[in-house]
């Protein structure tokens, strides 16, 4: 998967093995993963992980993006802010596939109503198929 580049959001609440294992696991493939977090500054996972944001919705160009991962949380739904909010709508509308897993796919279908089945992991189990037609469709 060099030379794709995926983006991955992060936000209060997220799901530590729904967030790290897509980005551990492109990573290794060799794809270039951009972290989006909901604004300045650090956000934390359900047991207090921090995570920082290494690129701002406003810098992402949909054009240079390969896939977006949406990851959930463990109570509640995420809380992505306004910014991550447009950058969903752009990705979408220029057609990047988008995956996710747990809560972050109902949140995904409430903003753009309809995801491919077959990108969505429905929990921490089942991201190892998730991961892997992630890399299947951008080695492809």
């Amino acid at each position: 998967m060099s030379n794709r580049s995926i983006v991955v959001f992060a936000f209060d609440g997220y799901q530590e093995l729904e967030f790290w294992y897509p980005v551990l696991r492109a990573r290794e493939e060799g794809a270039e993963v951009k972290v989006v977090g909901p604004g300045e500054g650090p956000c934390e996972s359900h047991l207090g992980y921090p995570i920082l944001g290494d690129t701002a919705s406003g810098e992402v160009v949909a054009e240079a993006v390969d896939a977006l991962v949406v990851p959930g949380t463990v109570v509640g739904r995420p809380a992505l802010s306004d910014e991550q909010v447009a950058l969903l709508r752009r990705l979408r509308a220029a057609e990047v596939p988008i995956f996710a897993s747990g809560s972050g796919a109902h949140l995904v279908r409430e903003l753009v109503l309809d995801v491919d089945p077959d990108r969505v992991a429905v929990d921490a189990d089942a991201l190892p198929s998730l991961v892997a037609r992630l890399c299947t469709e951008l080695a492809g």
